[in-house]
């Protein structure tokens, strides 16, 4: 499932995009003081799509030096 889901350039294109986004965002919540930012990645099931979007997002965010923690809340269902 995560080839195939690699392989469609919808899927990698919406990944880039939240990786801009939190890239930019970022600085900004750490300037603030935040000490944590949560986001939530929702599909229909919560076992396929979801995962491989919020883990390949994790992958590249700490390549890029963000510490990174994911939880998969849905993917024993």
């Amino acid at each position: 499932i995560v080839k195939f889901l690699a392989k469609q350039a919808d899927v990698g294109e919406t990944i880039s995009r939240l990786e801009d986004l939190l890239r930019y965002l970022l600085p900004f919540y750490i300037r603030e003081g935040k000490s944590y930012l949560t986001v939530g990645i929702g599909c229909t099931g919560g076992r396929h799509r979801s995962v491989m979007v919020a883990s390949e997002l994790s992958r590249r965010l700490a390549d890029a030096g963000a510490d990174v923690s994911v939880v998969h809340r849905d993917m024993q269902k």
